[in-house]
């Protein structure tokens, strides 16, 4: 049987770790995957999607909101988030999914964080999402940011940037690195990603491919894939920076 098709599609990919994890997770599964960087236009990932052989795609930064306009239909996640980081197919349908605040609870949950209050840093479409996953759990939110775009009131209420302190558990979602002991950093800094942010990934990934192929793997052993990734690229980087130093 002909191998099916999952692609990426977003920029940077450079430490995306997701091609190795979910191919790794799709042959414990039993399934046979080609995972695929996508770098180009809309309208060309749009015609990879309508391929038989493709069962769907993930998507990150900068075209999580354009990607939502690709698809035949939406999730209600998708819908609240305003993005789309995760496609799959149901009756012949393109339909977009966002696992990213789920995720991200899902990976709170487990490492015991309180979820009645919460800071989220930034306001672009990953902390909409992350925003919207909170609020199911019914979180008192505030939405810190530079501007207000919106969407802030369906989910809390919004504050500049300037006004956060360091009061309780924070979700940075910013492009540069904040210090404080109750902050989880969500981004990738200097080529390096943060405890945090690997866990939400492996957890958005473990959603996503339950779209894919069903619930043939639990959180944990997708968790323990990841970090085996994760150690392997870095141990990669590593020996990388060795080599470079000893041609000088």
């Amino acid at each position: 049987m002909a191998a099916k098709f999952i692609y990426i599609w977003g920029y940077p990919l450079d430490f995306s770790l997701s091609p190795f994890f979910q191919e790794h997770c799709a042959i414990i599964s039993g399934n046979r995957i080609l995972y695929k960087i996508f770098r180009g236009e809309a309208e060309d990932f749009l015609q990879l999607l309508k391929n038989e052989r493709c069962i769907g795609a993930n998507v990150t930064i900068p075209h999580k909101i354009e990607a939502a306009k690709l698809c035949g239909g939406l999730t209600e996640k998708a819908q609240k988030a305003g993005s789309v980081n995760t496609i799959f197919k149901a009756d012949g349908k393109i339909i977009g999914d966002n696992t990213d605040g789920a995720g991200l609870v899902t990976w709170l949950k487990i490492k015991g964080s309180d979820l009645e209050k919460c800071a989220v840093l930034g306001n672009g479409g990953s902390a909409r999402s992350i925003a919207a996953a909170l609020s199911e759990e019914k979180c008192r939110i505030t939405i810190f940011g530079r501007t207000e775009k919106g969407w802030e009131k369906n989910f809390g209420i919004f504050k500049p940037l300037s006004e956060w302190k360091d009061d309780f558990l924070t979700i940075s979602t910013l492009p540069f690195e904040v210090e404080g002991k109750n902050v989880v950093t969500i981004g990738y800094f200097n080529g390096k990603a943060s405890m945090d942010s690997q866990m939400m990934l492996a957890f958005q990934g473990w959603l996503g491919a339950q779209r894919w192929f069903g619930k043939t793997l639990t959180a944990e052993d997708f968790a323990r894939i990841v970090k085996l990734h994760a150690k392997a690229q870095s141990n990669q980087k590593l020996i990388l920076n060795l080599a470079n130093k000893n041609e000088i």
